[in-house]
């Protein structure tokens, strides 16, 4: 280990660069914490990475990196002589009080489980090969809610300045084709609505439903604001009003009337909410709980809490039309990008970093309630205060053994799933009839205009949680998957030949002899199909303080792998599988209250204080001019109730009215008189 990182002594020392780890890493040197980040592989992101197509395909075999080797000056013995000495600015007694007498090995459980890997045949895949660097591969793949909050730490922090974000253009939902022969090869997927103009145009909803769902959109919409983020009702009405937006309308108007209304709902299932107090129709269900909430529960099971479920909704209402028109963004190069900027601040503000990092065991005290260091490979010892790891490396500890898992697809496709569309998202709700999936299966397709494959190939993802029952069964976990992806682009060819027959016929296509059609193979370019660790994040500050008993104190795991089906039976967590990184957020902040207690967890930036100073500026001025405009209203109004000055035109031409008017009684006086 290089001398200069062993004769320190940090606050911090982070080990794996996933999503959790990095926030944290960047928030503490931030406030001024020294820390170092080290990481065992060669890239960055852990459980968050993304990879081009050749290091994805040692990704599933397992395949790592050979750790780093410093060049020594020192000899082998001085360098056990420096090891155990204690570093400059430590407690000399720390080493004499607690001995190190236990070492756990610094070890990942974090493993690709291969189910199925193939390419369409050997010239597909040189020709894949080739444009390996044109890919890039989540293998956590995630999207980000305009609203939530690491997009307000992006922006406030100076972080965003290292992203670039696309939007998801549109959200599908598969619904359960009807139960013939010739439904097989039918366009099962339908367009979700998430605007006004969606909703209105949408083919899915009745007129009926259109209705339910506008009602309800617009009273989460206000709940959210009321009652979720804590603004004021007459605060949001004065906004509103000076806004233009026009009160006298019921509709317009925030109250009170309608979270009361819901309050006996609020601890009960949400799916009571929506079907008892809404009356909303099995569709609108499903769209609203798998589609709006983003959940991935069984329906029938009723696991989200309706508070839970409101929140989850407002969420998406308050992110669609925030910087798109529609909710959802797309980290370019993938979501190891937000974990690398954040790991970007921690360097900018004094973090050393370290890939194939030589680390081998963490070094515990006699009791085994602390860490006092962590030893490389050539025998140095690391100090710090706290050890920050990520969750994969908890079962070395004796934390418990976990279950939960993850099934993750992914494939290469020479067609979008979707005409309309080449970023969007598929929903296919639990339980479907033909499919049989227990949880709701997430399917992202991007493109290459969100760099991460090549030009005219589309990378879609398939996810979903595994509950206990199938975690065994390798061949139920990959039928699924096939069966998912086969109904998909079955959907898209029949959305494509129903275009064409729509279109009018050309010459050469009346004359010529038609190409047969393709099947979804046909469509599939590469395909893997494996399953991996899920690993959850842990939302509050109580629940991290409520560490695991085997886990020494001061060691912060940032994620915990978790049981498919919870530690109960049925006991299933709500939205065991996130498509967002509200959570990851959460937890990152949770652990830094505890570490650094009164601090501000990322603080603004210079550049974001100015425009946050610039726009109260440009909103005072605002309500000013708003202020001004209403007062001459006013005055103007008031003049109009005195009595008119001369040069008003109106009395003129009243006047001139009452003229005419004698003019014609006078003439048909004269009439009468001759």
């Amino acid at each position: 280990m290089d001398p200069s990182l062993v004769g320190t002594e940090y606050d911090a020392i982070v080990v794996g660069t996933g999503m959790v780890e990095a926030i944290l890493a960047g928030a503490l040197a931030r406030v001024g914490r020294k820390v170092l980040h080290l990481d065992q592989n060669d890239y960055y992101g852990s459980n968050y990475a993304s990879f081009p197509l050749r290091q994805f395909l040692q990704w599933t075999r397992n395949e790592r990196a050979a750790p780093r080797v410093f060049d020594r000056d020192s000899d082998d013995e001085g360098d056990r002589a420096h090891a155990e000495t204690p570093p400059e600015g430590a407690d000399a007694d720390a080493g004499a009080r607690e001995p190190a007498t236990r070492c756990v090995p610094v070890a990942s459980s974090l493993r690709c489980h291969l189910l199925e890997q193939a390419f369409a045949d050997p010239e597909t895949e040189r020709a894949l090969l080739t444009q390996s660097s044109a890919f890039s591969i989540d293998i956590n793949p995630r999207l980000v809610l305009s609203s939530e909050e690491l997009v307000e730490t992006l922006i406030t922090s100076g972080v965003g300045q290292y992203l670039e974000f696309t939007a998801v253009q549109h959200t599908y939902m598969h619904l359960q084709p009807p139960a013939t022969a010739a439904a097989a090869a039918a366009d099962t997927v339908w367009e979700v609505p998430c605007s006004k103009k969606d909703v209105f145009q949408s083919k899915l909803l009745g007129m009926v439903e259109k209705r339910q769902l506008m009602k309800f959109l617009q009273f989460v919409a206000d709940y959210g604001e009321t009652h979720i983020t804590g603004e004021d009702v007459g605060t949001k009405n004065e906004r509103s009003l000076a806004l233009g937006r026009a009160l006298k309308r019921p509709q317009n108007k925030s109250n009170q009337a309608g979270g009361d209304a819901v309050a006996p709902f609020l601890d009960g299932p949400f799916q009571a909410l929506l079907e008892t107090h809404f009356k909303l129709s099995r569709t609108l269900q499903q769209v609203v709980v798998y589609c709006v909430g983003l959940a991935s529960f069984p329906a029938a099971k009723n696991q989200i809490s309706a508070r839970d479920g409101l929140a989850a909704v407002y969420r998406y209402v308050a992110s669609v039309g925030r910087f798109t028109s529609t909710a959802l963004l797309v980290p370019l190069y993938g979501v190891s990008e937000l974990a690398q900027s954040f790991c970007r601040l921690c360097a900018v503000y004094g973090g050393v970093y370290v890939l194939r990092a030589p680390v081998a065991s963490f070094l515990l005290d006699a009791a085994g309630r602390r860490v006092v260091g962590l030893r490389a490979s050539d025998g140095a010892t690391l100090c710090a205060k706290h050890f920050i790891v990520n969750g994969s490396f908890v079962d070395a500890f004796g934390a418990g053994s976990a279950h939960g898992q993850v099934l993750r697809g992914v494939f290469v496709l020479r067609t979008s799933l979707r005409r309309a569309a080449t970023r969007l998202m598929v929903v296919v709700p639990p339980e479907d009839a033909a499919l049989r999936n227990p949880f709701a299966v997430q399917v992202v397709q991007l493109d290459a205009g969100a760099c991460v494959c090549p030009r005219d190939l589309f990378l879609v993802q398939v996810s979903m949680p595994l509950p206990r029952e199938w975690l065994g069964d390798r061949a139920k976990q990959l039928a699924l998957v096939l069966a998912v992806m086969e109904r998909l682009v079955t959907s898209a060819l029949a959305e494509t030949k129903a275009a064409a027959a729509a279109a009018p016929a050309s010459t050469e296509d009346a004359n010529g002899d038609q190409p047969p059609e393709p099947t979804w193979r046909d469509v599939v370019a590469y395909h893997a199909v494996y399953t991996m660790d899920h690993l959850a994040s842990t939302h509050n500050s109580s629940s991290v303080a409520q560490k695991s008993p085997h886990l020494p104190a001061n060691l912060w795991p940032c994620e915990t792998r978790v049981d498919g089906d919870g530690a109960a039976a049925g006991d299933i967590p709500v939205n065991p599988l996130e498509i967002h990184l509200e959570s990851a957020s959460a937890n990152a902040r949770a652990i830094f209250d505890q570490l650094c207690p009164g601090e501000v967890f990322l603080p603004k930036s210079a550049s974001a204080e100015q425009a946050e100073k610039e726009a109260l500026e440009d909103e005072h001025g605002a309500v000013l001019q708003a202020a001004q405009k209403l007062a001459e209203q006013a005055t103007v109004r008031g003049a109009d109730v005195d009595e008119p000055p001369a040069d008003d035109p109106a009395p003129v031409v009243a006047e001139r009215q009452h003229d005419l008017e004698g003019d014609a009684v006078a003439d048909s006086a004269g009439t009468s008189a001759t």
